[in-house]
């Protein structure tokens, strides 16, 4: 009979990622890329389950392509993740912690940094369920960056197109600029705090214009968004749509030499895919100043 000491001794040093926290991509990408730098730093073993229905899109993660590095997907049972997230949700609740597990939950508004002494010695001797999606280790996040970027790459058919497109504008511009109109559930995000109508994008890209155009740059504006995009709007300025399609669209935005673009993670992850300076538009009257711009971790 294998005693809890033994146990203990197998399955330390091992993260699980317990539930699918922020349910669209990027929100993902982050909270995973964060905890695959962190696993990498400090050796330990990392479980995601919460990824299944994304690792489709990018071969590296689909295939399992982590070399030596103990990342999975699995715990190695046949259990679906939703019940695998109930029965921890009632397990943290009566059985939180012991000298062998903990159950940890990140702040819905503050960061929990994964880098912290503390978090450090507990996955380095206990298993260790996480709970939320605001862990974040920036440090390593931007040392492991090539990394994570390699693991999370598009597949093959996304990148043809999206050559394609930047090849159709080829010598037509000096620059391009993506602009990310972000819509839809904007509308009651935060209030519609961060809802803006065409309007306000438009004051956005005619002040990057006059400040390109003064200096003898031709630019490009690349328009993407999750809604469809009144073309005629934008009629007084060089456009180009995006091609539509969740990561055709964000990979396309990782291609661009600057971004624009309410506060998103969508736009974030570009930024730090492609290395691209993003500013974020966070009010109808801002000012875009070129020295604002800066790559995202």
């Amino acid at each position: 009979m294998i005693s809890c000491q033994g146990v203990h001794k197998y399955f330390k040093h091992m993260l699980i990622i317990q539930d699918k926290m922020g349910m669209q991509l990027c929100n993902r990408l982050f909270l995973f890329g964060h905890f695959i730098a962190n696993s990498i730093e400090h050796e330990y073993v990392l479980v995601n389950p919460t990824f299944d229905e994304y690792c489709k899109y990018f071969p590296a993660i689909d295939s399992n392509m982590f070399r030596d590095r103990q990342i999975y997907f699995s715990l190695k049972v046949d259990l679906p993740i939703a019940i695998f997230s109930i029965c921890a949700k009632i397990i943290s609740k009566i059985f939180a912690s012991s000298q062998f597990h903990e159950f940890i939950q990140s702040s819905p508004t503050e960061e929990y940094n994964l880098n912290d002494p503390i978090f450090i010695d507990k996955v380095t001797n206990k298993i260790i369920i996480a709970n939320g999606w605001l862990y974040r280790d920036n440090d390593n996040f931007k040392k492991h960056g090539d990394i994570i970027r390699t693991l999370f790459a598009p597949d093959e058919k996304v990148s043809e197109k999206i050559n394609m497109l930047f090849s159709d504008t080829q010598n037509m511009q000096d620059l391009v600029i993506g602009v990310h109109l972000r819509k839809g559930d904007y509308k009651v995000w935060q209030d519609g705090k961060y809802y803006f109508g065409n309007d306000v994008y438009i004051d956005k890209m005619e002040q990057l214009q006059n400040y390109f155009s003064s200096i003898g740059k031709k630019v490009l504006f690349l328009l993407c968004s999750n809604e469809s995009i009144e073309e005629k709007e934008f009629s007084h300025h060089n456009i180009k749509l995006a091609i539509g399609g969740m990561m055709e669209d964000l990979y396309s935005l990782a291609k661009c030499d600057l971004l624009i673009g309410a506060p998103s993670t969508y736009s974030g992850w570009a930024s730090f895919y492609g290395k691209v300076p993003l500013l974020f538009i966070t009010d109808r009257s801002q000012i875009i100043k070129i020295e604002d711009f800066s790559t995202a971790i």
